[in-house]
């Protein structure tokens, strides 16, 4: 406010009330309370980037090919890998239409074979 005298001695830095920081936060972060976690700031997920649980299965499905000296990444692994998705998705809907298969079942498979579908896509 104009014309306010502050109450006491100026301080040292000039007489405002401020935080003195340091140069280069990045170096030096800030010291965390003893025991208070720093707070973990979430990286943005970029578009069409797996989820943890599909990352999952990106391993698990990539893994499989790897031990084969193979890999999704190639156009033709992932052609053949596709097909074989096909095939699989044929003999769940035989396995359902003969009464092996609930249509329950037969849509938790069907959801598991579209999203395996998507692994050579994240690579």
């Amino acid at each position: 406010m104009p014309g306010h005298a502050p109450a006491g001695p100026p301080h040292a830095h000039g007489g405002a009330d401020v935080i003195p920081m340091r140069r280069d936060r990045r170096r030096h972060p800030a010291a965390v309370p003893h025991g208070n976690a720093a707070p973990q700031l979430e990286e943005p997920v970029p578009a069409g980037a797996p989820t943890p649980a599909e990352e999952q299965l990106l391993r698990v499905v990539e893994g499989v090919f790897v031990e084969r000296g193979l890999t999704l990444a190639d156009p033709q692994t992932a052609q053949a890998f596709h097909a074989a998705l096909d095939l699989a998705d044929l003999a769940v809907r035989a396995a359902h239409a003969k009464g092996a298969v609930d249509a329950d079942g037969q849509a938790t498979i069907k959801s598991t074979l579209d999203n395996m579908r998507n692994v050579p896509g994240w690579l």
